[in-house]
């Protein structure tokens, strides 16, 4: 009697199939071939873009905190930063949305954007610990998101327009080049002629 394969559960659809019919995933899971191992492939490239994110976000609080190492922010701040990721404390809403939040480069953005206040809490009030004092900063960068966006869309818009202005500036630099050039050919020309005529003189 020949025995056949036990079924595996895709983790994705969660559905049972034949190892034969699936395919196999890096995590040593088996996945639908039609539409669960693709999801399973981008659901593994937005979790490594996620980590590349964080990790130069908790570079960004490192140097404006002027802290040793990541390794010397508390586990604990953690937590407030996915809250915020997972837009599960922002205007007011309670519900929990898995990565749907403010990313993780708009809040490394948005710390860039408020190093200078950073620094003045820091001079200026008293942290019973490090910790309290990344909460209270981290406060100062929720509350400025939207400006911190506001501002970095007009600098956007900003830099187009200075582009576009220097393109045409570089536009009329060769234009007036050509005309300078035509205008040194004709008096070149004209000059030349002048010259064949005092030959016949």
């Amino acid at each position: 009697m020949i025995k056949l394969a036990r079924p595996v559960k895709c983790p994705i659809c969660t559905q049972y199939g034949q190892k034969e019919d699936m395919k196999y995933g890096e995590d040593k899971r088996y996945y639908h071939v039609e539409y669960c191992h693709d999801k399973y492939l981008q659901d593994k490239e937005f979790k490594a873009k996620e980590r590349k994110e964080l990790d130069c976000l908790a570079e960004a609080i490192v140097k404006i905190h002027k802290l040793n190492s990541v390794n010397t922010i508390p586990n604990t701040f953690y937590p407030y930063i996915q809250e915020l990721r997972n837009d599960s404390v922002l205007f007011g809403r309670v519900s929990r949305r898995y990565k749907e939040g403010i990313t993780y480069k708009t809040i490394e953005n948005t710390y860039e954007y408020c190093a200078e206040k950073i620094e003045w809490a820091k001079g200026n009030k008293e942290f019973k610990n490090l910790m309290s004092e990344l909460k209270y900063c981290f406060a100062i960068v929720r509350n400025n998101i939207e400006n911190c966006l506001r501002d970095g869309s007009k600098s956007s818009k900003q830099k187009a327009e200075t582009e576009i202005l220097m393109n045409h500036v570089d536009s009329m630099k060769e234009v007036n080049k050509i005309i300078s050039n035509a205008q040194n050919k004709r008096i070149k020309e004209s000059e030349e002629k002048l010259d064949l005529t005092t030959l016949f003189d």
